[in-house]
């Protein structure tokens, strides 16, 4: 007989449970606290002069300059304070990395202030104000920079008329050319359609078939326009016919060493809505739900989401315009992220 078994014999039942979760909670805390300082020891910092975390902001900047170049209402020298991050992250990559000029980062920092110039240039825009942030060396390093095709950024114009036989794809062809819009046209949303897409998307794996993730699909203009003031990471468009909010049912998870299953089980989720509502021809977005406090009691409160649930992101949904633009997005190389063992 081991220890163990010679203890639950001699221990009422009551107080070994009680032995047990007193047991499960402070492993949950130590494992939090683990978690919330590795977090803090690793993330990228405003003051971060590695070449990692140094990459990871000027990535975050490319995007945000991308998306004002993919806007429908292009707008003559917007963007300086992104230009001021793009110039300091550049500055701080040419000190991290000794071979920068092949940087794919720096790389495509360069195509998309490349793009930002010439589209200036197109509309006649003195462009003065804006060079001034860079040092002379990169701005004209943009200005003779010509994209491979494997490191661009910026934007390109993409046609509904590319989506039409989205649904016979194989799924290779249908993955690589998926792109997030922002822009939609009038059309409402067939809701037939999309229960076709969550039909689809119910074949997503999750940890031991619990099936966690809920969807809130919000069509009423007003409550989609409140919810995403709440949001703050899509302003500057016009309201989505469709909004989707995936969130996970805190009730499916069993013990503290599932806390973060929410996440993942309603990220694998998330993806298949994305991949479906793109076979099935609707343009989407996934958007950032990842709140404050204030941003998750308001959101609950406007959705009626009930405490036990995890909000996981937004997804805005819509019809594809006849054109759109949208950001290229340029990814890493494979190679870039796998180690083999």
């Amino acid at each position: 007989m081991t220890m163990k078994q010679m203890m639950k014999r001699i221990i009422p039942t009551t107080a070994w449970v009680g032995l047990r979760n007193l047991k499960g909670r402070l492993c949950g805390a130590r494992a939090e606290g683990a978690q919330s300082k590795r977090f803090k020891r690793w993330y990228s910092r405003d003051e971060s002069t590695d070449k990692t975390r140094v990459e990871t902001r000027l990535a975050f900047d490319i995007h945000r300059l991308e998306k004002g170049l993919s806007h429908v209402g292009f707008r003559d020298g917007f963007g300086k304070g992104v230009l001021a991050e793009i110039s300091k992250r550049m500055v701080l990559l040419e000190k991290a990395d000794s071979n920068y000029e092949k940087n794919p980062l720096y790389l495509q920092g360069l195509a998309v202030l490349h793009e930002y110039q010439h589209r200036h240039e197109e509309d006649g825009y003195d462009l003065s104000e804006a060079k001034c942030l860079f040092p002379a060396r990169i701005w004209e390093a943009a200005h003779e920079y010509r994209p491979e095709d494997s490191i661009e950024a910026g934007s390109f114009v993409m046609n509904s008329s590319s989506k039409k036989d989205n649904l016979s794809r194989g799924f290779v062809d249908l993955a690589e050319h998926r792109y997030s819009v922002r822009e939609y046209s009038s059309e409402p949303v067939p809701q037939e359609l999309l229960d076709k897409v969550y039909e689809v998307s119910m074949k997503t794996p999750s940890v031991c078939n619990r099936q966690a993730t809920r969807v809130y699909q919000i069509t009423d203009p007003g409550k989609v326009a409140e919810a995403l003031e709440i949001q703050g990471g899509f302003k500057g468009y016009a309201v989505p016919p469709v909004l989707l909010l995936v969130t996970s049912d805190i009730r499916a998870f069993m013990n503290n060493g599932e806390r973060n299953e929410p996440f993942v089980d309603g990220g694998l989720f998330s993806m298949s809505l994305l991949y479906a509502l793109e076979a099935y021809g609707l343009a989407a977005c996934p958007l950032n739900a990842m709140f404050s406090l204030d941003q998750d009691r308001r959101t609950r409160e406007l959705l009626d989401i009930p405490d036990y649930e995890f909000p996981v992101m937004y997804i805005a949904v819509g019809n594809f315009p006849e054109s759109v633009p949208v950001c290229r997005s340029t990814r890493r190389l494979p190679e870039s992220i796998i180690t083999r063992i």
